[in-house]
């Protein structure tokens, strides 16, 4: 019981402080954002990889398999850049809170696509988390940031499409293995990244800033794609020492994280206010996750 709290609560961390270092690439790296997804999922996936092949050994696969990775993929690599873009121009807490929103989308589209009713409980989930992403972002009401509710709309834009491709990853998972689905999914990213670079601008590593050509900002995606690596074996690790729903519902404590990294690292105002919500719109996930 104890390694695997250990494990989710770890992953809430690392993928916490990954969106901290992206919101940190998009504003000194220099690359586009496109360029920076392409870097950080090759490397992700390059790692996972080796992970799968030399340590749990490849599973067999099938056509399900291939298809749902594309599917997810091509859905994955139109919501990094734009999430991306989120942190460069809104609040890194704000806008990191809106993916608590993509259990919320999830009740809606299982319906559109399932036909499956939220229950009275999952409505009650929904409420809460609403309501605690309300007290995140109403402070802000009557000062004027710029970018801010920008950023918040494309977070909440990210949300819905991670909504829909979850489906296709969970189905990419039981059709290979939990390594060897994270890593196709994300390969695919960074090949759809990589395709759309050269066929737009006939280069992969795109320069839009000054940032590119120092040697911290590499290296700052180089750490990233590290981490996302570490945190999706970290996090699958927990799915196979616990219960998925608990493990999710753990690692959406990194939200509450991200309202301390916003108030230390990006020297964010009302972190009072802030982890309040924060804590009510957990609250209403955990209980979608249970109804």
């Amino acid at each position: 019981m104890l390694t695997w709290f250990l494990l989710a609560f770890s992953a809430a961390i690392i993928h916490s402080f990954m969106q901290t270092l992206q919101k940190r690439a998009v504003t000194v790296v220099g690359y586009s954002k496109v360029t920076i997804t392409f870097v950080i999922t090759a490397i992700a996936a390059a790692l996972i990889f080796v992970v799968s092949y030399f340590i749990v050994g490849l599973p067999q696969i099938d056509n399900q398999f291939w298809s749902a990775i594309f599917i997810t993929g091509a859905l994955n690599a139109l919501a990094w850049p734009i999430m991306l873009k989120a942190y460069e121009v809104g609040e890194f807490s704000s806008v990191y809170s809106m993916i608590l929103l993509t259990p919320v989308f999830l009740l809606i589209t299982s319906f559109i696509f399932l036909g499956e009713a939220p229950s009275p409980v999952g409505i009650l989930g929904v409420l809460l988390t609403v309501s605690g992403l309300w007290f995140i972002t109403s402070q802000h009401k009557h000062i004027d940031i710029p970018g801010f509710a920008k950023g918040n709309w494309l977070g909440v834009s990210v949300a819905a499409i991670f909504s829909i491709s979850v489906n296709f990853d969970k189905l990419a998972v039981q059709h290979s293995d939990r390594f060897l689905g994270s890593a196709g999914v994300l390969a695919v990213i960074a090949l759809g990244s990589a395709i759309y670079l050269l066929t737009r601008y006939k280069k992969i590593f795109l320069h839009t800033g000054s940032g590119a050509g120092s040697v911290s900002g590499p290296l700052l995606l180089v750490g990233v794609g590290v981490l996302l690596a570490i945190g999706n074996v970290v996090h699958n690790s927990a799915l196979l020492a616990g219960l998925a729903s608990y493990t999710i519902a753990v690692k959406r404590m990194g939200v509450l994280l991200g309202v301390v990294w916003g108030w230390l690292f990006f020297k964010e105002k009302n972190i009072s206010q802030k982890l309040f919500g924060a804590v009510i719109a957990v609250l209403g996930v955990v209980t979608i996750l249970f109804s």
